[in-house]
């Protein structure tokens, strides 16, 4: 197959993807996700910025603004109304944010101390930190969609086509 079938067949199975229930989820969260960073990086920016906060704090509240917008906004995306389930919702997405909160929070602080090793300045080292948690939020974005979509909110009541014996 030449490279140019190649990258048309890619091109013809994700436009396919789009366009299914995975698709509506997925632009559902990335608008989500754009909601939540873009919170969770003007906090940041503001902590580090203009008040001074310590890298590891700021990357902590940083978090818990982002954090409390993409609960929010999960919860839309895959179209969940009413009470939340404790046990198979609400608790297992509160543990994964606090993976993040953990990868994120020292993201911040190894990015600061980057920064402060090579002679930055301060409006130069809070966009560096801003650029490193940026980054690791994005990554940490796209598998959380995953393990979401695929796992906590994954449609539990489909059941699966019967087959008929042959």
């Amino acid at each position: 197959m030449s490279q140019r079938g190649f990258m048309n067949r890619i091109t013809t199975v994700l436009q396919r993807k789009l366009q299914g229930e995975t698709g509506t989820r997925f632009k559902r969260f990335v608008l989500a996700a754009i909601v939540a960073v873009a919170s969770s990086q003007a906090t940041l920016t503001i902590c580090l910025g203009v008040f001074h906060i310590s890298p590891t704090r700021a990357g902590f509240i940083a978090w818990v603004a982002g954090a409390t917008a993409s609960y929010i906004m999960s919860r839309w995306t895959w179209e969940r109304k009413g009470r939340p389930n404790l046990l198979k919702e609400t608790l297992p997405f509160w543990i994964i944010a606090a993976c993040v909160a953990t990868i994120l929070t020292l993201t911040t602080r190894f990015a600061s101390d980057l920064a402060v090793s090579i002679g930055l300045s301060h409006a130069s080292r809070v966009v560096f930190v801003d650029a490193a948690f940026f980054l690791v939020n994005c990554i940490t974005f796209a598998t959380r969609f995953f393990i979401f979509h695929y796992i906590l909110f994954a449609d539990r009541h489909k059941l699966p086509p019967k087959t008929t014996p042959a």
